[in-house]
């Protein structure tokens, strides 16, 4: 990510932090694909011991699914400092902290799942694609990754009062048959790739893609 838009989705959710985890503290707003797709993350999980990433965990409600969902050990990583003290505020138990997607501080293989839970959807195509990388490295053979994002093509811009505040922030949209072929360029399995219309107050399609290492 470059360093402008590195420091202006940080100081984005900095500011929206409180208000993004009083209005999103769980899966009150997913769709049933949505929660069907994170079941199939959940079952395609290796059964061993290896911890499972919320990469981009923000205020920490994927977090709080998986673990009822019996997935441990967990760890979550997020951008901005003030989405990761909401984080470990409500998970004192699990290791939360600061970094960057591109360059998670994992030794390689030492995760057999990846959760990017529309954390990608303020990366250009090449930053998605060091993104990707970073997850190919850090999973072991066989690991799970799901990706949830907005789907289209060009940008997309949150402005006015985001979270209460007058913000604006410029969002990328992906295709899922981009990310899915990017996946594969990288060695992944893809499993599922899936695409839905908006919803209600939604502007945008929805993409997901589950792959395996």
């Amino acid at each position: 990510m470059s360093t402008d838009r590195h420091a202006a989705t940080r100081a984005f959710y900095d500011t929206v932090a409180e208000e993004y985890a009083s209005l999103l503290p769980d899966l009150r707003y997913e769709r049933p694909l949505e929660q069907a797709m994170l079941t199939e993350f959940v079952d395609a999980l290796p059964d061993d011991d290896a911890p499972v990433l919320d990469a981009g965990c923000g205020t920490g409600r994927m977090l709080t699914h998986l673990s009822a969902q019996g997935v441990t050990p967990l760890r979550g990583l997020d951008l901005s400092p003030e989405m990761v003290a909401h984080a470990r505020a409500s998970h004192p138990d699990l290791p939360v902290e600061v970094a960057d997607l591109a360059a998670l501080p994992l030794d390689p293989q030492t995760a057999r799942g990846v959760l990017c839970w529309y954390a990608i959807i303020h990366s250009t195509r090449d930053e998605v694609g060091a993104i990707l990388d970073e997850f190919g490295r850090v999973l072991r053979p066989g690991g799970a990754l799901l990706l949830g994002f907005q789907a289209g093509a060009g940008e997309r811009v949150v402005d006015g009062r985001a979270y209460g505040h007058p913000l604006t922030l410029h969002g990328v949209l992906h295709e899922p048959t981009e990310i899915a072929r990017m996946l594969a360029q990288r060695g992944f399995t893809v499993i599922v790739t899936a695409h839905r219309a908006a919803h209600g107050e939604e502007r945008h399609a929805q993409g997901f893609v589950l792959a395996r290492r």
